[in-house]
């Protein structure tokens, strides 16, 4: 069939909507993240979910998630090398910046409470009763089981410097808590499910848990720089719908979401689908950041970053990107 110069222009006009929708979505998976994840539990295990159903893709994100720790991530963010830190929490990001780094800042939050339980050998059965004994933090002094378990007992009106004797040790390692429990080194100890389980079964008890005090604390989140946020806005806009779906994913397909935590932390699936059920009570369905939970932050931090003290806590938060997704239907 001769195509006449009317019918050439008639399918030039046709396919334009197929070759625009070609060019945007080759622009759109053409948009790069460098990602620092922290930790590894259900509360930091969203981007995974991510990952293994293709959400990062569907927003139109090639992103590169790297392992780190927090402080790792602020240099590298501060390099140029990374752009945000997921499953984070706030300290590190807070200090850098009260000491006079390019200002960061806190997108979206979930877990928003301390993860942990106070396990205890049997004999201790209420707050009381930690008087005069050792507990491990299984982490260095200074690190979030240390701070919550300092937050918890102060809480509980016990001095941590004066009522107990805490015990640290160099690299954390919680299953140390356990080991030094068994060996009468230590009474009590700090454990995030599914190790607070793995105590139970060997015959400890838990004394608390630490989300029923109502101590707000930054726990997993996304933290990237303000100057980022300025610039590429929509990156991050789809990074957070990523999350959403991820959250959506968590919530209403159990089954899936265990398997894939499974795989994620590296233990009996036993164990992650108890520590899924507990975490599943704890965070938030809504990740807007707040506040209160970086109030605690400076609190815990103003011994030794005496700014802190004086720090406004809404300065570190922008919740502007999921006021926008949920005006959009996404965080139900």
């Amino acid at each position: 069939m001769k195509l006449t110069p009317r019918l050439c222009a008639l399918a030039m006009f046709l396919s334009l909507p197929l070759l625009f929708s070609w060019t945007c979505t080759g622009l759109a998976q053409s948009a790069k993240m460098t990602v620092g994840q922290t930790g590894i539990n259900p509360g930091t295990g969203l981007y995974f979910i991510a990952q293994k159903e293709n959400l990062f893709a569907k927003h139109g994100l090639n992103v590169n998630i790297l392992k780190t720790n927090t402080t790792a991530a602020v240099q590298a963010m501060l390099g140029g090398s990374m752009q945000m830190s997921t499953g984070s929490g706030a300290a590190a990001f807070v200090t850098a910046t009260l000491e006079g780094a390019p200002p960061f800042v806190l997108v979206g939050s979930w877990v928003n409470v301390f993860p942990y339980k106070v396990m205890t050998h049997k004999d201790i059965t209420k707050v009381e009763d930690l008087k005069g004994k050792t507990g491990h933090v299984g982490a260095p002094f200074g690190t979030i089981p240390d701070t919550a378990l300092r937050f918890a007992l102060t809480k509980l009106k016990l001095d941590p410097e004066r009522d107990v004797k805490l015990v640290q040790i160099g690299n954390a390692d919680p299953p140390t808590i356990i080991a030094a429990m068994d060996k009468g080194e230590v009474q009590f100890g700090i454990l995030a499910p599914p190790l607070d389980r793995v105590a139970e079964r060997r015959g400890y008890r838990t004394l608390m848990a630490l989300p029923e005090l109502g101590i707000p604390w930054q726990q997993n989140g996304e933290w990237l720089q303000q100057s980022y946020l300025k610039t590429n806005r929509d990156n991050v806009v789809r990074y957070m719908k990523a999350i959403s779906d991820a959250m959506k994913v968590y919530f209403e397909q159990k089954e899936k979401t265990v398997t894939y935590l499974t795989e994620f932390i590296g233990t009996s699936r036993e164990d992650v689908e108890y520590a899924y059920q507990t975490f599943a009570k704890w965070v938030d369905r809504d990740p807007r950041p707040r506040a209160e939970t970086i109030r605690t932050t400076l609190e815990a931090i103003k011994k030794n970053t005496p700014k802190a003290a004086s720090a406004d806590p809404a300065s570190f938060i922008d919740t502007s990107i999921v006021d926008q997704l949920v005006k959009e239907g996404y965080f139900k």
